[in-house]
Formats: structure tokens, C-alpha cells, sequence
């Protein structure tokens, strides 16, 4: 999957921040926390046809909320404390849905597609989003975009990240790599217990990070070649353009985005 669809964003300007996903643990389960501009969010239409596309491949997503108090299909996002103090802001959270998979003949993919589907709803709006202001001058680290689609690689996830994020990552890269590690395997644990109860140190050495030869970011899942990575490393005054290969289930693109977050929270 191509990765942000402005490979350009950063490269003028620092732009002024407009959302941001973290991944955290709260009471060792994972969730995902967005603080956003009410305004960006507001934008969205109900009735998009990206919208209507979704709820015509994913029939159990149900309807999408974009109000203070209830955000994404199904009302997937619940308000929360901030955790951004912008004037103009508003902070949801999502937790990561349990046991998908459970055991052999049981599954429950309904809250799964609820979830991925709504980040790529409001990931693509503040895509295209001007950025709103905001009294802290904070500038956007990254920008996230995810696609959801039934076949083969249809749970695809990307970024951009500027260049103050990458190199920051590429100068911290132990911390980087164990807890975007920690972060992967508790959101695919929470998701799909089972998979597990066997082999689990096998299993485990599947969830990986690393530096792509030194100067990149490779962060791999069970799967086959599962994962995502820098497309062009450049230079280091350029940002990072991230694309994903053979994400095929929300398990592994709600995962490898954890990690993901988790490293930019660090950032």
C-alpha cells in the first residue's frame, strides 16, 4: 500500500498540529486515545461516499458519529480526558477490541472493522484538512492514513512522518524498538489470545523492529511478510514515507499502527 497520499507535506514547512493518536495500556489493556480540532471533525460528512463504501463492504460497522460525544461507526470513540490542552480540541477514546479470535469456530470481527474502519475515516480527513490553530504552537509529528477493503492486503497502513520524527527516532532506536515491540504484541494478544497458547516463543520472535540497514524503520508481524517499512530513507533534512506489505486483517494493521504510535508518543 502507498503510504500518505501528499508525500510532500512536510517538506516547506513544519504545519501546525491538527490530530493526534496515541496507543497507551490502561489497566494492561490497550486503547487508542485521539485528541483532534472539533472543527476537522465536524467536516466530516455522515453521508460521504467513502462513508457509504465502507458501510456497503462492512455491513456490521453500523452508522458513523462525528459529535463530542460519540465518534466513528458505531460510536466507536467515547469522549475522554484530554490529553492535549488546545483550545479548539476535543480527545476521544477507543479501546482495542478483545478476542476477536477466540476459539476455533469463534470469531466476533464486528468491533474490529467498527475500529479500523473509523481511523480511516477520520485518518483521511485530516489528510486533506487545513490545518486549524492552535494557542500552543505545537507542530504535527506525523501524519496516519489506513485503508480498509475486503481482499488480500485491504487493511493497508501508512504514514508520513516529518523530519523531526525521524530523526529523533534514528537517534533513539533501542527504546524505539522495545516499545513499539511491547506495544504490537499486547494489541495482538488482547485481539487474538489464542494464537499464543502454543509456541509462544516462536510466536513472539515474529513481532519485530529494526533499522532497515541502519538508517530506516522495519517493523514486521505474523503474517506472510507482514508489515511496514521506510520507502525512501533520503536524507536526513527529509521526513520518512511509510507503506505496508500483506496486511491482511485489522488484527495486524490495529497492531502494527500500536507500535507505531507508541513510537511517535515517544517522539
Amino acid at each position: 500500500m502507498s503510504s500518505s497520499l501528499d508525500p510532500n507535506l512536510y517538506k516547506d514547512k513544519p504545519i501546525p498540529i491538527r490530530y493526534d493518536l496515541v496507543f497507551q495500556l490502561e489497566d494492561d489493556k490497550p486503547v487508542f486515545v485521539l485528541s483532534a480540532s472539533r472543527e476537522l471533525i465536524r467536516e466530516i460528512s455522515v453521508d460521504a461516499p467513502h462513508i457509504k463504501g465502507l458501510q456497503e463492504n462492512f455491513h456490521e460497522i453500523g452508522g458513523f458519529s462525528n459529535s463530542d460525544e460519540m465518534l466513528g461507526f458505531g460510536g466507536v470513540f467515547a469522549p475522554c480526558e484530554p490529553f492535549l490542552p488546545l483550545e479548539g480540541f476535543s480527545t476521544w477514546k477507543a479501546d482495542i477490541c478483545e478476542e476477536v479470535l477466540g476459539d476455533i469456530g469463534k470469531s466476533n470481527w464486528a468491533p474490529a472493522y467498527q475500529l479500523s474502519c473509523s481511523l480511516s475515516v477520520i485518518l483521511r480527513i485530516m489528510e486533506f484538512a487545513e490545518a486549524s490553530p492552535n494557542t500552543l504552537e505545537l507542530n504535527q509529528l506525523a501524519t496516519l492514513v489506513s485503508i480498509c477493503r475486503g481482499d488480500m492486503g485491504g487493511f493497508g497502513l501508512g504514514a508520513t512522518l516529518s523530519p523531526i520524527a525521524r530523526n529523533w527516532i534514528a537517534a533513539n532506536r533501542s527504546k524505539n524498538e522495545e516499545v513499539a515491540q511491547s506495544a504490537m504484541i499486547a494489541t495482538y494478544r488482547h485481539m487474538w489470545p489464542d494464537y499464543f497458547k502454543e509456541d509462544e516463543d516462536f510466536r513472539l520472535y515474529s513481532f519485530r523492529v529494526n533499522s532497515q540497514g541502519g538508517n530506516g524503520l522495519i517493523m514486521d508481524i505474523p503474517g506472510s511478510a507482514c508489515g511496514i517499512y521506510v520507502e525512501d530513507v533520503g536524507r536526513g533534512n527529509q521526513g520518512w514515507e511509510i507503506s505496508s506489505h500483506n496486511v491482511d486483517s485489522p488484527i495486524q494493521q490495529l497492531s502494527l499502527l500500536s507500535g507505531l504510535c507508541a513510537i511517535l508518543r515517544l517522539v
